[in-house]
C-alpha cells in the first residue's frame, strides 16, 4: 500500500512539474522586452518587420546617401542602439539595430540592397550623430565642427555612432565607459573615399537630470528637447540676476547724467571781478 501511495506521489510531482514548467517560460517570454517596429529614413525595409526576424534587407532611395533611424516602437523597458557594417575595405554595407534590456540582447541586422558603386570623392561630411539619450547643440551641418553632447547626470556608458553624408565615407563609433561627473572632449574624424579627412569636436556636457528623467520626457508626444531650461543662461534665476545687473547699471547712468545737468557752477558768468589785473 506505502508502494502505491509513493508511486503516486511522484507522478503528482511529474505531473506539476510538466505543468509549471511552460506556465514559468512563458510568464519570462513575456516580460522579454520587444522592438514592436523600427523604419529609417533614406531606406524602406523590403519585407514586413516581425521582431522574430533578424535578418533583412532593405533598399535605399538615395543610395549614395547613409540612412538613419527614423522611428521605432518598443514593448517593455529596453534601449535601442544604431551601428553600421563595412566591408573589409571600409565601404558601408548595412546597419544593426541592437536592442539591450537588463536580461540580454537581441540584433537585428539590415543589409543594402542597392548599395551605390564605389566612387572616390572627398565628401567627408557627418550628417548626423546618434547617441541614446543625449543632445547634441547644434544639430549637424556643414560649417560647424565643435558641438556640445548634453547627456543626463548620472549616465555612465555613452555610444556615438556618427553618421556619414556619403555612403562610401567612414567615422567609427565610440563607446566610452564613464564615471558620473566625468565630461571629456571627443575627436571623431570622418575620411572621405579618396582619403581626405575632417574632424569634428565634440564636448560632452551634463544635465541635473537623470537618465531615467530623461527617458519619461523622450517619450512624451509633444517632446523637443531635454535640455531647454537647464542651461545656465536659460535659468531664470541668472536672467533676474542679469536684469537687475542691468536695471542698477541704467539707473546709476541715469543719476550720473540728472546731477551733472543739475550740479552747481561756482562761476557765475555775469558776475563782476573784484579785483583787477592792471593796477
Amino acid at each position: 500500500m506505502r508502494r502505491k501511495i509513493g508511486l503516486v506521489f511522484i507522478l503528482m510531482l511529474i505531473c506539476s512539474a510538466w505543468i509549471i514548467t511552460p506556465v514559468s517560460i512563458s510568464a519570462d517570454d513575456s516580460m522579454t522586452p520587444v522592438l514592436v517596429d523600427i523604419s529609417f529614413k533614406n531606406a524602406k525595409i523590403d519585407s514586413t518587420f516581425n521582431h522574430n526576424v533578424q535578418e533583412y534587407s532593405i533598399t535605399l532611395k538615395d543610395n549614395t546617401a547613409t540612412p538613419t533611424l527614423d522611428g521605432y516602437a518598443l514593448k517593455g523597458d529596453a534601449d535601442l542602439f544604431i551601428n553600421y557594417l563595412y566591408d573589409e575595405t571600409n565601404h558601408q554595407t548595412g546597419l544593426t539595430a541592437t536592442l539591450q534590456y537588463d536580461t540580454g540582447s537581441k540584433i537585428y541586422t539590415f543589409t543594402y540592397s542597392n548599395p551605390a558603386a564605389y566612387v572616390q570623392n572627398s565628401n567627408n561630411q557627418l550628417s548626423s550623430i546618434y547617441s541614446p539619450y543625449s543632445e547634441l547643440s547644434p544639430a549637424v551641418n556643414d560649417s560647424d565642427t565643435v558641438y556640445k553632447l548634453y547627456i543626463p547626470s548620472d549616465l555612465t556608458e555613452l555610444t556615438i555612432t556618427p553618421v556619414t553624408s556619403d555612403i562610401n565615407a567612414y567615422c567609427a563609433p565610440v563607446t566610452l565607459k564613464l564615471s558620473a561627473d566625468q565630461t571629456p572632449k571627443i575627436t571623431l574624424t570622418c575620411t572621405a573615399s579618396d582619403g581626405s579627412k575632417k574632424d569634428y569636436s565634440i564636448n560632452i556636457k551634463r544635465v541635473n537630470k537623470t537618465t531615467e528623467q530623461v527617458k519619461a520626457e523622450m517619450q512624451q508626444p509633444d517632446y523637443v528637447s531635454f535640455v531647454e531650461g537647464t542651461r545656465l543662461f536659460e535659468k531664470p534665476e541668472f536672467i533676474m540676476i542679469v536684469c537687475t545687473v542691468a536695471g542698477g547699471l541704467i539707473l546709476i547712468m541715469i543719476m550720473f547724467a540728472v546731477t551733472k545737468r543739475i550740479a552747481v557752477n561756482p562761476y557765475d558768468k555775469e558776475e563782476k571781478p573784484f579785483y583787477s589785473s592792471i593796477e
